[in-house]
């Protein structure tokens, strides 16, 4: 395989990363740009993460 399709398929499962992350952050009431940046930097791990987290309600911030 070439190093630049390497790149290519990198590029794009850390752009899948960000935007599942920063949705289902959104779906959770969490911080959305924080998520996709997270997702855009460990798409793998952040992927994982976000879907293991629970929704933040407001009687849980009191």
């Amino acid at each position: 395989m070439e190093p630049g399709a390497l790149l290519i398929i990198q590029l794009i499962l850390r752009i899948v990363g960000a935007v599942v992350c920063s949705s289902k952050a959104k779906e959770l009431n969490r911080d959305s740009g924080g998520w996709g940046f997270f997702g855009f930097m460990l798409p793998i791990v952040a992927m994982i993460w976000i879907n293991c987290l629970k929704p933040i309600t407001n009687w849980d911030k009191n």
